[in-house]
């Protein structure tokens, strides 16, 4: 099984879902550490999590400055400290890859820019975990992004997608950070935050249910979305028996809590003790900072730093508190209605959604004085229709998805030449069967149907050493993939001469090429490819090609046809090509003087409108497609695979 890191940034509540995250994978026997502030080691821990601490400055710096909680200042605190933290947390990653060796896969969220940067620099797999619709910013569906910006829903659909295209002004307060780690790193530059590192082109895990916010087709098509976690932390930290007892003993309380990461919610709790007073109720008050609560509290109202809400909203009639999305997730599985007093980030949006669902009532935090909010809590308290609306979501909240898809989706983002685990099906002396991808491309080229391919070892291309044949990286890729005698090479386009070389050095099974000849005239593009890696810069291409990523991939949006997809993926894996193995093989691809008749069993699967290799006249199988068809044709590949190499 892999080594996965999970990398959350902010408070607990957008820290425990990534604890929830482990929990599954740890089931699944996978190896986990998490990497954070220091402050959240024991919750990794008791989660039977290996954590990598990140010290607790910027967490405690961003938390200490009261501007985090206003929709005006909120996003800027938040962008300066994540900013701030990134190297940290690059440098977390950097002493576990010189420990353990590299991780698998790594999950983050957008705001943690180091996970990137690790990303960019060491080819890891990155899955951006986006905890609440907000992070989907798209024409179709606009997210409340701020009450003041409620007006750009009523522009146009075309209008409001080239706003959509400006820079983020959020952008400015990180990127210097950003950049400056960057450059210690190697790692190119992002022009914007936005529009290249919003969303991984490795993978996007939406962590919110599709009744909560449905999907749109202009989203990422890389998207799983799940479900709400549900983590609190309550199988470790219990209510505490006070609380219980008082819950027990009288009424059903009223909740009120301003996020366990607010430090400065005096005011909000000043007003929420006249509101029970007004109310003449009993109440729970959780803040992580009890010196922020009224110094007299009646007997009717407990103070607590924690409860876990899984076990105190069920027993609540109401609850009133900031909007986070791991509040709002817990009071609609616990079926309670709800007052949401939104401060800043994604709580509007969330509040917002809340009111579409039937389950509650919203306001503004600026508005929120006993006199304003009074009204909206009694509409909590005594509509019966929101309290059956409130029921009813619990239910939906309650049914939950299975973990295997969300495993299954996590495992297949996986470098496929890092995974351990062959075919469960294949017995243990199963000859291998070795992927091998084009020039310019890796192991990624290989993914989906694939992976069904019994005994499959899934390759790179080794650090390039200066050979100038295809003849000399055969020999030498054959000895660093220890290609044994009896293996099947499977083979795409340059990927493919490089395989029926192979064939005259090993005694070989079988060599399925796709897209790909043993003829050297049959690579038609070859010396076209050639002309333009001596007088272009790739280096500058890839550049440019990097910064566009998230340009390209909303303009082809949630559903692109197989042929962009495939051309979305092999465009990312060039970015990250090693550039003089490029040159060099594109012109000893040239030079190539072709195999002739191979001694082995040749099978070739090609598109009928391949531009960059001429179509046989005889192949195996012609399929439909072009050159990219071992991605968009994967299907069809595996199937024709599988079945021919029974009979060999």
């Amino acid at each position: 099984m892999g080594h996965i890191l999970l990398l959350p940034f902010g408070t607990s509540g957008s820290v425990y879902p990534f604890v929830g995250l482990g929990r599954i994978l740890r089931a699944r026997g996978h190896r986990v550490t998490m990497i954070g502030a220091d402050t959240y080691a024991q919750a990794a821990e008791r989660a039977d999590l290996e954590f990598k601490g990140v010290g607790n400055r910027e967490l405690e710096a961003m938390l200490a400055d009261p501007g985090l909680w206003t929709s005006r200042d909120g996003a800027r605190v938040s962008y300066t400290w994540a900013g701030r933290a990134t190297a940290s947390y690059v440098d977390a990653v950097e002493d576990i890859v010189a420990r353990d060796g590299m991780p698998d896969l790594m999950l983050a969220p957008m705001i943690n820019f180091g996970a990137r940067i690790v990303r960019e620099k060491r080819g890891i797999p990155l899955i951006t975990v986006h905890l609440f619709p907000m992070m989907f910013v798209a024409a179709s569906e606009l997210p409340l992004l701020s009450a003041e910006l409620r007006f750009l829903r009523s522009l146009p659909h075309g209008l409001r997608k080239m706003v959509l295209t400006l820079p983020n002004p959020n952008d400015r307060y990180a990127l210097s950070e950003v950049r400056k780690c960057c450059a210690q790193h190697g790692v190119y530059r992002p022009l914007s935050l936005w529009r290249q590192w919003w969303h991984s082109p490795d993978g996007v895990l939406a962590l919110f249910a599709d009744w909560f916010a449905p999907s749109q087709t202009d989203w990422p098509h890389n998207l799983l979305q799940w479900d709400f976690p549900l983590e609190d932390m309550g199988s470790e930290r219990p209510l505490e028996p006070a609380l219980q007892r008082f819950i027990d003993i009288g009424d059903k309380p009223i909740v009120f809590t301003a996020g366990t990461g607010h430090l400065h919610a005096a005011s909000y709790f000043a007003t929420a003790a006249e509101i029970v007073n007004k109310f003449a109720c009993r109440a729970v008050f959780v803040s992580g900072k009890a010196e922020q609560l009224p110094s007299q509290l009646p007997g009717t109202i407990f103070a607590t730093t924690y409860a876990p809400f899984g076990a105190l909203l069920p027993q609540a009639r109401a609850v009133v508190h900031h909007g986070g999305i791991g509040t709002v997730a817990q009071a609609l599985a616990a079926g309670v209605p709800q007052l949401v007093v939104a401060m800043s980030l994604d709580q509007p949006d969330n509040a917002e959604r809340v009111e579409r669902l039937g389950v509650g009532v919203a306001m503004q935090a600026s508005h929120f004085t006993a006199e304003t909010a009074a009204p909206l809590l009694e509409r909590c308290l005594s509509d019966a229709r929101m309290r059956t609306a409130a029921a009813s979501y619990a239910q939906r909240t309650r049914t939950r998805p299975s973990a295997d898809a969300l495993m299954t989706w996590l495992e297949s983002r996986e470098v496929p030449s890092r995974r351990r685990k062959l075919h469960s099906s294949a017995p243990r002396d199963a000859p291998p069967v070795y992927l091998i991808p084009g020039l310019g491309a890796d192991s990624r080229t290989f993914r989906g149907p694939w992976e069904e391919i019994a005994n499959a070892i899934f390759v790179e291309w080794p650090d390039y050493r200066g050979e100038m044949s295809i003849a000399a990286v055969a020999r030498f890729v054959a000895d660093a993939w220890k290609i044994p005698d009896g293996a099947t090479l499977v083979a795409t386009s340059f990927g493919g001469a490089v395989a029926c070389e192979i064939a005259r050095i090993r005694a070989l099974r079988a060599v399925v090429l796709i897209a790909s000849s043993p003829d050297a005239g049959d690579f038609i593009g070859a010396r076209q490819t050639d002309r333009m890696a001596r007088f272009i810069s790739l280096t500058m291409i890839q550049r440019l090609l990097r910064e566009r990523e998230g340009i390209r991939r909303s303009r082809y949006g949630r559903d692109p046809t197989p042929f962009r997809r495939a051309l979305l993926d092999a465009i990312e894996q060039f970015t990250v090509a090693s550039i003089p193995f490029y040159k060099g093989m594109t012109q000893a691809l040239v030079k190539w003087p072709g195999c002739g008749e191979l001694p082995v069993k040749l099978l070739r699967i090609h598109g009928r409108h391949d531009r960059k290799a001429r179509v046989p006249a005889k192949a195996n199988l012609l399929l439909d497609g072009g050159h990219l068809i071992v991605m968009t044709h994967a299907r069809e590949c595996v199937d024709f695979i599988k079945a021919e190499l029974r009979n060999v």
